[in-house]
């Protein structure tokens, strides 16, 4: 679970206590992939490549789940088919 901050963006801590907060879930999803067979390094590097596309993503649309309601075109990205929908 991750829990709210609790300090202002301002805080020069904030990032740090960020990551704190994700990390146990970061790491539930490398521990669920593992016990499906993936590899350890593989799926870090999986992850942090979804990571990237969400960031250009995110630099995009400053509210992305907001676009992706309008279409698929950030999750098209994140699955590497550059916008086009397959069927």
């Amino acid at each position: 679970m991750i829990d709210t901050p609790k300090v202002p963006v301002s805080h020069d801590d904030r990032h740090l206590l960020c990551q704190e907060e994700v990390d146990g879930s970061l790491q539930d999803i490398l521990d669920r992939a593992t016990s499906h067979g993936w590899g350890t390094f593989e799926t870090i590097s999986a992850m942090e490549e979804v990571l990237k596309n969400l960031r250009i993503m995110y630099a995009d649309h400053p509210h992305p789940n907001a676009a992706q309601e309008e279409s698929n075109e950030g999750r098209a990205l994140i699955h590497g088919r550059g916008g086009e929908e397959k069927s």
